[in-house]
C-alpha cells in the first residue's frame, strides 16, 4: 500500500505525525511525507529545510515547490491582505456565532488567530505553486491513503483528485471540527470551507463535509480535553517524538534530588524573542532555595537582562529532548501546548501550565515593508484547555504569574513535587486516558481495510 503524509511544513506539525509513518512503514507499506519545501520568513522567525526534519525520523520526503514565503507576507498581491487576522473580522463572527463563554471564546481565537491562519497560508486565493505540486504527486504516485492533519487540508483535495482513501489525523483538539459545525448550525457559510473553495475549484473537487472533515478522524485527545463536536473519531494513542538526538550521560545518571523541568516552548520562543511578561522571572525566583534540581530549556533571547543570575538549582539549556527529560523528572512546568502536555502525561510527570486570563490574538496589517503585527498576549492557545484538564484530575495546576504572588508560586511547586497525591493522580491519568488507547501500530489494520474498501 501507498500512504502519502501531508502536513503544515513545521516541527510542531510534523512530529506528531511520525508514529503513524514508522507504524505503516515497519508494516511494509511505502510511506512519502509529501509537504512544501519550506518558508522563509522576512524576520527570521522559522525557515526549514523541511525534508531534512522528515529524513532526519527514517522517512521519505518528497519537498514540493520551491520555498516560498507564506502567504501573509505575499503583501505585492492586494487580495492576499484577506488571508492576514483583523479584529472587526474576528468580532463579526463572534457575534453572528453567538460566542460568548469564555470557553468558547478560547475556542474561537484558537480557530482563527492559529488554524485557520494556518489553513489561508498555504490556501490563498490564488492557489499556490508548491500545493499545486503536492496535488500532482499524488495524481503520478496514485497513493492508496492519505493522512492529513486538520491544519493543511490540502491533502484531503490532494486525495479526492487522486482517488485515494483520507484520513484526518488530529494534532490538536479539533478547533477546526467545531468551528465548521458552529457555522452549518447557525446558517451561515463556513470559514473553512471558504478556505478550500479556490483550491478544490481548481482541481475540481467538491467542497462537501468529507473533504472538510476526512473520511475518518484520527483523534489522539485524551477524552476529558476533546472540544464538543458531532465528528466521529477513532481513539489513537498519542505517542511523543521530538526528533532524534544524542543520549547525554547526565541524563542517564539517576538525579541526586527532584528534577523540575520548565518547558515553555520552542516555537513560542521564536516568535516572542524573549519574554516581555515577567513569566520567567517569576518562575526562576519561586523555584529558587527549592530542594531542586531545575533544568530550564530557556535560550539567550529568554534570559536576558530582567533575569539576572541565575539560582544555583537551576541549569539553563537551549534545547533537551522531552523524550529524554521527561522520564527523570519530578515535576513539569510548561506553557500548556498540546504537545508537550501529553509527553508530561505518557511520562505520569505532575504538571503545572502556564495560564493567564488573557485572551490569545494576534492581528496583522500589511505595509511595504512587510507584515506588522499586534500580539495583545503571548499565552499559548491550548493552555487554558490542559490547565483545566489537569487541575480538574488532581495532576496539576494552573499558574498565573499576573495573580499570583512568587510565595504562592513557591508553594505550588512545592506540591507537585512532594504531594503523593498528585503523583498518583498523574500516573492515574497515565493508564485511564493515555495507556488504555490503541497505538498507531495497532490501527493499522484498520487503515489497510479503509483503504481497500475507498
Amino acid at each position: 500500500m501507498r500512504v502519502m503524509i501531508t502536513c503544515f511544513p513545521a516541527p510542531a506539525h510534523f512530529w506528531p505525525l511520525v508514529p503513524y509513518a514508522w507504524a505503516l512503514q515497519s508494516a511494509g507499506h511505502d510511506v512519502r511525507v509529501v509537504a512544501p519545501s519550506g518558508f522563509p520568513s522576512p524576520s527570521g522567525i522559522i525557515s526549514t529545510d523541511f525534508a531534512q526534519r522528515v529524513t532526519e525520523s527514517g522517512i521519505v520526503a518528497v519537498p514540493c515547490g520551491p520555498q516560498t514565503p507564506l502567504a501573509v507576507h505575499d503583501c505585492d498581491d492586494p487580495g492576499y491582505a484577506d488571508v492576514l487576522p483583523n479584529p472587526d473580522e474576528t468580532e463579526r463572527y463572534v457575534r453572528a456565532l453567538s460566542v460568548h463563554e469564555r470557553v468558547e471564546r478560547d475556542m474561537w481565537d484558537v480557530f482563527y488567530h492559529y488554524a485557520i491562519l494556518a489553513i489561508r497560508n498555504y490556501q490563498p486565493p490564488r492557489p499556490r505553486e508548491d500545493i499545486d505540486d503536492i496535488v500532482a504527486f499524488a495524481k503520478s504516485w496514485r497513493p492508496d491513503l492519505v493522512l492529513w492533519e486538520p491544519w493543511f487540508p490540502c491533502g484531503a483535495v490532494a486525495a479526492k483528485a487522486s482517488g485515494a482513501a483520507h484520513v484526518r489525523t488530529l494534532i490538536s483538539p479539533d478547533y477546526t471540527a467545531w468551528a465548521h459545525e458552529r457555522f452549518v448550525s447557525r446558517g451561515l457559510p463556513s470559514m473553512l470551507a471558504e478556505a478550500m473553495q479556490p483550491l478544490a475549484d481548481h482541481h475540481g473537487v467538491t467542497v462537501d463535509d468529507e473533504l472538510l472533515l476526512g473520511q475518518a478522524t484520527l483523534d489522539p485527545i485524551p477524552a476529558g480535553m476533546r472540544l464538543p463536536t458531532r465528528t466521529p473519531t477513532v481513539p489513537v494513542r498519542y505517542l511523543p517524538y521530538s526528533g532524534g538526538s544524542v543520549s547525554e550521560r547526565w541524563l542517564r545518571d539517576e538525579p541526586t534530588r527532584p528534577r523540575m523541568a520548565i518547558s515553555l516552548g520552542v516555537s513560542a520562543r521564536a516568535v516572542d524573542k524573549g519574554d516581555s511578561t515577567g513569566r520567567i522571572p517569576a518562575l526562576l525566583e519561586a523555584v529558587d532555595g527549592l530542594d531542586v534540581e531545575v533544568i530550564a530549556t530557556l535560550n539567550k533571547d529568554q534570559l536576558s537582562d530582567q533575569v539576572g543570575t541565575l539560582p544555583d538549582n537551576v541549569r539553563a539549556m537551549d534545547y533537551v529532548p522531552l523524550s529524554q527529560l521527561l522520564p527523570t523528572c519530578s515535576a513539569l512546568v510548561n506553557h500548556g501546548s498540546f504537545g508537550t502536555v501529553i509527553a508530561g502525561l505518557a511520562n505520569a510527570v505532575p504538571q503545572i501550565v502556564c495560564d493567564t486570563d488573557e485572551p490569545t490574538r494576534f492581528f496583522g496589517r500589511a505595509t511595504p515593508d512587510g507584515v506588522e503585527w499586534d500580539r495583545t498576549s503571548p499565552k499559548q492557545g491550548y493552555s487554558t484547555l490542559t490547565s483545566n484538564y489537569l487541575a480538574d484530575r488532581g495532576a496539576g495546576s494552573r499558574l498565573d504569574h499576573q495573580k499570583q504572588s512568587i510565595s504562592e508560586i513557591r508553594s505550588m511547586l512545592r506540591r507537585v513535587v512532594e504531594d503523593p497525591e498528585v503523583r498518583d493522580a498523574a500516573l492515574r491519568l497515565r493508564e485511564e486516558e493515555w495507556a488504555s488507547t490503541p497505538t498507531p501500530a495497532q490501527l493499522v489494520p484498520w487503515l489497510e481495510k479503509l483503504a481497500q474498501e475507498r
